[in-house]
């Protein structure tokens, strides 16, 4: 497969002079074949890649994406009159060119890996659980077996049943590495396997302090495991760039919002998922995340082997100064910024944090805004305003700890054992909402070993300005608000959509 970048552009113009209802997928007659290098993007409820089926033509959509049932459907840019809300016609020009990622076909000997991983996993929990942990296990296995089915199904009820597989390992890994590894190497491993693991420990609290901020230990195969495409399209996660990026030059991204976890920065990162490394050959780059996270043994090495590092000064120099196309990926608003991560705002702690332009100012490193659409809409959170015992709690924390626990819920399984007991439709899985991530143009910053503080601020304006062009040029084509009620007046939700507001 070759890259491919979908321009909406030309599309979009056709539609404004041809009314009729056609899928951006391909253009012409309904079940028409796309024409080479048009390709619409792929369906957010059903994963569908561009080609996997010949009829894409549109059924009636809502503004949030949504299709109808019936039809497979393409998610596209949205056909809309050149009199509609949207006001596409004004944006032929600027929308960014959707990346079709190139992606590592999934094996037998892929799923095999896998499987034996999660088998000796189960086994810990075993050892440390005894017989209570085979409810849970059986539960478990039955939810992560589609994932690891070797026999390939193109039905869209095996592909969901694998993405959500995918995603209850992911929660399944973070609580083993916090609950179950060092549980099980300090008091039921062979004293042998003891020794070796506090040996371990000490070295990393003692030795190898620095390996989480010189950008050390980088495997790039991790990025390219073919899970990451699973786990990509179950929202999904796509990317959409403005322009090419020179490849030797450095860059700073700045990803905005937060949201509650930060998945599509993990997923277009520190993955090869959304086409990144395609969109943008020559880059080297490393997602930088809060420094607690290295604390964990085991966790630690799987981040450091994705390419991620801790977001301290010292990481940001090294890694932008390394070699050129060295950058780096920050999230800029943070801990702080996820409290405020609800469905259909944006709402970005950025107005003070200036800290990250004053290190692509020392570094002489072009800052590139990033905004990732309905970021904040996988997940809701519990009301948590300023003032409130909630708030202050979660600020407490965070001065504490350096991260913020949100209170937040998603959606559960709708065949799954809680909602048929209780018939309650939240629960922790993520909902499947679209992240759309959208990398800017760059900013040009000189190189600068002491910068003034007018200059910091001088950028920073630069920068969110930029930002805010970003988001108001995109968000009417991807900025979704709450699904209740997936056929709304498409008018009237578009007049709803708020505008971003800086803290």
């Amino acid at each position: 497969a070759r890259r491919r970048t979908r321009s909406p552009r030309g599309a979009i113009a056709e539609r404004l002079a041809v009314p009729s209802p056609v899928a951006m997928g391909g253009g012409g007659a309904p079940g028409a074949k796309p024409a080479p290098g048009v390709v619409g993007l792929v369906n957010r409820r059903t994963g569908e890649r561009p080609g996997d089926s010949p009829d894409l033509t549109t059924p009636e959509t809502s503004g949030d994406g949504s299709v109808s049932q019936g039809q497979p459907g393409s998610l596209a840019y949205k056909n809309q009159e050149a009199d509609s809300a949207s006001s596409l016609g004004s944006l032929i020009n600027e929308v960014a060119d959707f990346v079709v990622p190139e992606r590592v076909p999934e094996k037998i000997p892929h799923k095999a890996t896998g499987f034996l991983f999660w088998a000796f996993t189960m086994v810990l929990w075993h050892r440390i659980m005894g017989r209570l942990f085979i409810p849970f296990g059986v539960y478990f296995a039955g939810l992560v077996s589609p994932a690891f089915n070797p026999i390939a199904k193109g039905d869209r009820h095996h592909q969901h049943a694998a993405q959500v597989g995918i995603v209850v390992m992911i929660y399944a890994f973070l609580l083993s590495c916090v609950l179950v590894y060092p549980n099980y190497f300090l008091f039921f491993a062979h004293p042998y396997a003891r020794a070796a693991f506090i040996a371990y420990c000490s070295w990393v609290a003692l030795i190898d302090t620095k390996a989480p901020s010189n950008g050390t230990r980088f495997l790039p195969w991790t990025r390219r495991l073919p899970f990451w495409n699973t786990l990509a399209d179950y929202f999904p996660v796509r990317l959409h760039k403005t322009c090419d990026l020179d490849p030797s030059g450095n860059y700073l991204f700045g990803y905005h919002p937060h949201g509650i976890i930060g998945v599509g920065a993990l997923i277009t990162f520190a993955t090869s998922a959304t086409g990144f490394d395609q969109a943008f050959p020559g880059l080297d780059l490393r997602l930088l995340t809060l420094a607690i996270n290295f604390y964990f043994p085991f966790t630690r090495e799987v981040l450091m082997a994705l390419g991620i590092n801790s977001v301290t000064k010292e990481s940001v120099v090294t890694n932008l100064t390394r070699k050129p196309g060295a950058s780096v990926a920050i999230v800029v608003g943070g801990a702080a910024e996820a409290l405020d991560a609800r469905p259909g705002w944006a709402v970005l702690t950025l107005a003070r944090r200036k800290g990250f332009v004053k290190m692509a100012l020392k570094t002489g490193a072009s800052l590139v805004p990033v905004f990732a659409f309905g970021e904040n809409d996988i997940f809701d959170q519990v009301d948590n305003p300023d003032g409130g015992a909630l708030r202050r709690f979660q600020l407490w924390c965070k001065q504490l700890i350096g991260i913020t626990p949100p209170l937040l819920y998603g959606r559960n399984l709708s065949r799954g054992v809680f909602r048929r007991f209780t018939g309650a439709k939240t629960g922790v899985l993520p909902k499947r909402e679209s992240i759309e991530v959208v990398v800017g143009a760059p900013i040009a910053c000189p190189k600068t070993s002491d910068p003034t503080s007018a200059q910091i601020d001088e950028y920073h304006a630069r920068y969110v300005a930029a930002l805010r062009d970003l988001y108001e040029t995109h968000r009417r084509l991807f900025h979704k608000l709450k699904r209740h009620g997936s056929h709304d007046d498409l008018v009237k939700r578009m007049r709803q959509m708020k505008s971003m507001r800086l803290n």
